[in-house]
């Protein structure tokens, strides 16, 4: 317990250095989630008080103060709309705690920083739970906890291996009670933060609509989508069509799902061969959409399989998603309905009439509707149209401009302007979208779909066949493919990327490199962030107490607690008192000299133990006495020094004597 004496006694500038720097480094993670308005808040405060460390007479006074927490409170309400919810409470909590660091005055006040530290770390897992922020959080705990040992009870002029080590000992006997809790604690269905406040409205990845330009904006993003482990041997890349929305209606510019067909079922496939299992860890998206392979035929029960065989979740996903499915790599879908064709074969009202001559020419000679797609192909291959991430800006109407004039695109520029095309040529056809192929990780045994791997497809309904995939990217001429678009379309406002060969000996290291980190991300994310009531329950039925569920769970969680708090308090009865310098100095006096036969008595005291060595080996009569009378001054005289101490260490360390056996030799 800290000493009476030392809770308003004011702190070193150090201590007051380390808490602030503490604060800062808690905060840095969190900065990506918080409004720029707040960091600047939180800037300010941290020089303020760096320079009243610097000169004391720079400390703002009450006046100051006020005006500062009224600043920062409304800081807070401007930048977020609000001052409740997971982004407006935590950027009340950081500029509170900012602001506290302004009133350090007593070692109280660094106390109550270093706890209000804490919470503000648990609050970062609301927005993000990765290994790696995990293991930054926990070393900012360590050192908060530190600095609580180093203002407890005087232990500021004790070494700070001394701190550290007690500092440790303390994460040591925490760490079994945090494991009996993670395992054993009932998980709930809702998180704690949802108090109903605030809705996250932003998006991460896919968007609902296509229009040019939204997937390649997307391509250069180099964010993880999701992972996919297939339970056999995996597709053949070309085959890792991952299937996400389907857009029905088109407009002047964009493709987008519209009300859809009247059809809402699952509509079934006639037939499925080359049937595939595999499992989807999806990222957090905000969305319900999910991704399945080309066609989906199972899905799990918390699903549903709606119209254009689209997956999607019951509820918007917030966090990481694990789901199973079984997709048929070969089909045939089943005829779509008049509604359907009908659907199918809306245009949009800017149809020119350049692209009605187009689509003319290829309906001459009474070809079938498969020939006409092929003619849409060929046409793509045949005229001069070049793929890339940058094309020239298109104006009011980018289906006719693309087609005649620019020529230069990304997948949702041929995806939609053939989809169109094959409307105007009676077809039936709608747009596709969601992700192609994926890098295989061989360390983790699974696959790793990437945000730039985002593509856009057509679905054409063929007379017999039913809905056909068709993609009219794939239908240009590999020359005229330009592979350096993506680095050219990140500016200076995306992040620093490097172009590095991949087929060279340093771009195969940063790969498996990648690859690592990505494996220990994944098990982390299926071990711990994963872990959830039904993994309690086959703990449980491991143990034969599933009948008794969360009673049994709560009295192992109890059990566990009383055993493992009791061995913790029977290893510290039986801790030894810590020695101070000079008591050391002499008990390792009396170890060497116990070695050569020479052992002090129960209840000898100093003196008489030093006559007795004296009289045994008058050889070290000289050596004893010196050790002795410096560890008399030290522990019995008041005016000694810290230099005797460390005299009587020194001669100490340099009192080696040997048997008498071994002196004649």
């Amino acid at each position: 317990m800290a000493k009476p004496d030392l809770i308003d006694e004011p702190p070193r500038r150090d201590q007051t250095i380390a808490i602030t720097v503490a604060v800062a480094a808690a905060y840095l993670p969190l900065a990506r989630f918080m409004a720029w308005q707040v960091s600047a808040f939180l800037a300010l405060v941290l020089v303020l008080r760096f320079a009243a460390a610097r000169w004391p007479a720079a400390t703002p006074g009450r006046l100051t103060l006020l005006t500062l927490t009224l600043a920062g409170g409304m800081n807070c309400l401007i930048a977020n709309h609000t001052l409740v919810g997971k982004v407006g409470g935590t950027a009340l909590l950081v500029t509170m705690l900012a602001l506290k660091l302004l009133e350090l005055r007593t070692r109280r006040d660094h106390r109550v920083v270093a706890i209000v530290l804490g919470l503000l770390i648990v609050v970062q897992f609301l927005f993000d739970r990765g290994l790696g922020l995990t293991l930054y959080l926990s070393a900012v705990a360590v050192s908060a906890v530190a600095l609580l040992v180093d203002l407890n009870g005087g232990l500021g002029a004790a070494p700070w291996r001394r701190t550290l080590g007690i500092t440790l000992r303390l994460a040591l006997q925490a760490a079994p009670l945090t494991l009996v809790l993670f395992l054993l604690f009932p998980r709930l269905n809702a998180p704690l933060w949802s108090l109903g406040f605030e809705r996250d409205t932003s998006t991460i990845g896919m968007s609902d609509h296509l229009e040019p330009g939204s997937i390649s904006e997307l391509v250069v993003n180099g964010e993880l989508a999701f992972r996919a482990r297939f339970t056999g041997p995996a597709p053949k890349p070309s085959e890792l069509y991952w299937r996400g929305l389907v857009f029905w209606e088109v407009d002047d510019r964009r493709w987008f799902s519209g009300i859809g067909p009247r059809h809402k079922a699952d509509p079934g496939l006639a037939q499925a061969t080359d049937l595939i299992d595999y499992e989807v860890v999806l990222e957090p998206s905000q969305q319900r959409w999910l991704f399945a392979l080309d066609l989906p035929v199972e899905h799990p029960t918390d699903t549903k399989l709606g119209a254009g065989f689209v997956l999607s979740a019951n509820a918007p996903i917030t966090t990481a998603k694990r789901y199973r499915a079984r997709s048929a790599l070969s089909y045939q879908t089943q005829a779509p309905s008049e509604s359907e064709r009908r659907y199918a074969l809306r245009l949009p009202w800017n149809v020119t009439a350049r692209m009605r001559s187009l689509v003319a020419e290829w309906s001459r000679d009474g070809a079938t509707d498969w020939d006409l797609v092929q003619a849409g192909l060929k046409f793509f291959n045949r005229e001069a149209f070049s793929y890339t991430l940058l094309p020239p800006p298109l104006g009011a109407n980018p289906w006719d401009e693309f087609l005649f004039e620019t020529r230069s695109g990304f997948c949702e520029h041929y995806a939609g302007s053939f989809a169109v095309l094959m409307r105007l040529a009676g077809v039936p056809a709608r747009v596709v979208v969601g992700y192609l192929g994926g890098e295989p990780n061989r360390i983790g045994g699974y696959h790793m779909i990437w945000q730039s791997s985002a593509h856009a497809w057509v679905e054409v309904a063929i007379a017999g066949r039913g809905w056909v995939r068709v993609d009219p990217t794939s239908a240009v001429a590999p020359g005229r493919v330009d592979n350096r678009g993506a680095s050219r379309l990140l500016g200076a406002s995306a992040p620093l990327r490097f172009q590095i060969d991949t087929a060279g000996t340093m771009g195969q290291a940063i790969r498996q490199l990648r690859n690592l980190a990505d494996s220990v991300d994944a098990a982390w994310q299926g071990w711990v962030l994963d872990f959830s009531s039904e993994q309690q329950n086959r703990l449980l039925e491991g143990l034969g107490l599933r009948a008794y569920g969360e009673l049994a769970l709560a009295l192992i969680m109890m059990t566990s607690l009383a055993l493992v708090m009791g061995l913790i308090l029977l290893a510290l009865l039986r801790q030894t008192q810590p020695q101070d310098p000079v008591t050391r100095s002499y008990a390792l006096f009396c170890r060497r000299l116990a070695r050569i036969g020479l052992t002090r008595a129960p209840g000898e005291g100093p003196a008489d133990f030093t006559r007795r060595v004296a009289a045994a080996r008058p050889d070290l009569a000289v050596a004893v006495r010196r050790i002795l009378a410096l560890y008399l001054r030290c522990r019995y005289m008041a005016k000694h020094t810290t230099a005797d101490g460390e005299r009587l260490a020194q001669g100490v360390r340099a009192f080696r004597p040997k048997a008498a056996r071994q002196r004649q030799q």
